[in-house]
């Protein structure tokens, strides 16, 4: 048994498997990512690793499915699991999403777990590896306690992105485990547990646009992404090298790859980052018919009209489904179910209110920030 004094839940304990898994270099890997990518930018304290975050959800996943009635044998599957979920991740955590192409970390992750030591200890230990790809995929029936709406992973990464950011939110994280069951293959919340849901779904809503969608860690992401694309394309490595890295590789190779790589990534470690200059709301952005397919066309036309090269032009055009769904189920006491947006006043506005802070937004050089966003404006007929 190894013992582990983590920030958030204090005392975790792994059993030999557990530490086995945790000490193969695929694992050892996480120590070097950072949870919050380039967001130390703006919170300095946000240093956390994908590892510790990792052996966290690990620890609450096995929490709740002890709560939730889950047999001895099937919690440690449901451990194991929330201890691998984040192998594929990207150097910069979620930069990978942001490429126009490759697997999203999901996938990698699966890779991995076939690919590498684990499948080999997996094989010893009589443990089926494709039953711990599905539990992380979220298609087993104990999916939900790893990839669901509240699940450990969630959980962890709010309790532990508050802690290190600064940004004060609260989550009773121990009343909302005990009224935690399994019922169909899907995670349900008791009815007395409601109150504790909305904290979470709130403390949700307040990082997301606080932190996870930071303009200027955001701006600083465009940059290390636009910086990858360029290294790929130009064959300074593979997209399979590059999931591989950790942070500090990845930035000594951009710094290797020269020309756009190295200036954006030479910006980015001296802080020297992408300025906002245009900021659209989902009605605004809907309103003028924006999509994905105009992004390049906006971006050299602005350029154009400022004389720089197209390259210092970023438009951000996020996905919706950054959105989270809130689809959490409650167990009302007459033993039917429904979804606490139904059941709860704050819950359902809470969905709503997301898509208030969902940008599109223009970055340019900070120099230029004035008359950028001057042309912007008119390209997009603001």
């Amino acid at each position: 048994m190894r013992r582990v004094r983590d920030s958030i839940h204090d005392y975790i304990d792994l059993d030999d498997l557990e530490s086995s898994l945790v000490d193969t270099q695929p694992y050892q890997r996480l120590r070097w990512i950072k949870q919050l990518g380039s967001a130390n930018l703006v919170y300095p304290g946000a240093n956390h690793t994908r590892l510790e975050h990792s052996i966290g959800v690990s620890h609450l996943a096995k929490q709740m499915a002890s709560q939730s009635g889950v047999s001895k044998d099937e919690v440690h599957l449901v451990s194991i699991a929330g201890l691998l979920h984040d192998l594929g991740h990207s150097p910069y955590s979620h930069l990978a999403d942001e490429l126009p192409f490759g697997k999203d970390h999901v996938e990698v992750t699966q890779d991995i777990i076939r690919g590498s030591k684990i499948s080999d200890i997996f094989h010893d230990e009589g443990i089926n590896a494709k039953e711990i790809c599905s539990l992380i995929k979220g298609d087993h029936k104990y999916g939900s306690l790893i990839s669901g709406d509240i699940d450990g992973d969630r959980l962890d990464y709010l309790m532990r992105d508050s802690h290190y950011t600064g940004v004060k939110t609260g989550v009773d994280t121990g009343r909302l485990v005990t009224k935690m069951s399994i019922l169909d293959n899907e995670l349900v919340i008791g009815e007395s547990g409601l109150p504790v849901v909305e904290t979470f779904l709130t403390s949700r809503s307040i990082m997301f646009p606080t932190v996870y969608f930071h303009p200027f860690s955001r701006g600083a992401e465009l940059m290390l992404a636009r910086a990858t694309t360029a290294a790929i394309v130009n064959d300074r490595f593979s997209y399979e090298s590059f999931v591989s890295f950790t942070d500090h590789k990845f930035l000594s190779e951009l710094d290797s790859a020269g020309n756009l790589s190295k200036k954006l990534v030479n910006d980015f470690e001296n802080r020297s980052i992408t300025k906002r200059v245009v900021s659209l709301t989902k009605d605004e952005t809907e309103e003028r018919g924006i999509s994905k397919s105009d992004v390049e066309t906006l971006e050299s036309s602005i350029a154009e009209k400022l004389d720089i090269e197209p390259s210092e032009i970023f438009m951000d055009l996020p996905p919706f489904k950054v959105v989270p769904a809130m689809k959490v189920k409650i167990l009302k006491e007459d033993g039917t179910l429904d979804y606490a947006s139904n059941m709860s006043t704050i819950t359902k506005s809470l969905y709503e209110a997301q898509f208030d802070h969902w940008r599109c937004r223009i970055y340019a050089p900070p120099k230029m920030s004035t008359q950028a966003s001057e042309v912007a404006k008119r390209e997009l007929g603001i």
